[in-house]
């Protein structure tokens, strides 16, 4: 597990992943972490990438940013047909309890994705739509 970041909500959500280790490999949902530095405009920014492979075609995809910037990508595909579902969604976190809701709602879409379809894809933004930000909207 990565544990080199000085950010504390990294930190927290690498914490939290490890903490739930045993159950989410339990539902075959082992998480594969991959931590990034780069330097823009003479400024360091951190993140952590966080993909699970479900079953054979299914994979919930999150970018952690440093500052609570996240984005979710859940899909499957279906052999020679194309997608059977795709979502995405980023903002703000507004989770009161850092890492914790954080891998509470990857639990909770990692348990809807093996009934989803494009037309039930909506169900994750119920899971989402809540946590994360995204500020006014232009019409």
């Amino acid at each position: 597990m990565l544990e080199r970041s000085d950010c504390p909500f990294l930190l927290d959500v690498l914490d939290c992943l490890k903490r739930r280790g045993k159950a989410l490999k339990h539902r075959n949902a082992t998480p594969i972490i991959e931590r990034f530095i780069e330097l823009r405009d003479g400024k360091t920014e951190e993140r952590v990438e966080v993909t699970f492979k479900v079953r054979k075609r299914q994979i919930v995809a999150l970018t952690v940013w440093g500052d609570r910037w996240i984005s979710i990508r859940a899909a499957e595909s279906i052999p020679q047909a194309g997608w059977k579902f795709q979502y995405t969604h980023s903002g703000r976190f507004l989770g009161t309890e850092g890492g914790r809701d954080l891998v509470k709602a990857t639990e909770a879409s990692l348990s809807e994705m093996y009934e989803l379809t494009d037309t039930t894809v909506e169900r994750l933004d119920l899971i989402w739509r809540p946590l994360l930000a995204n500020g006014p909207q232009v019409a």
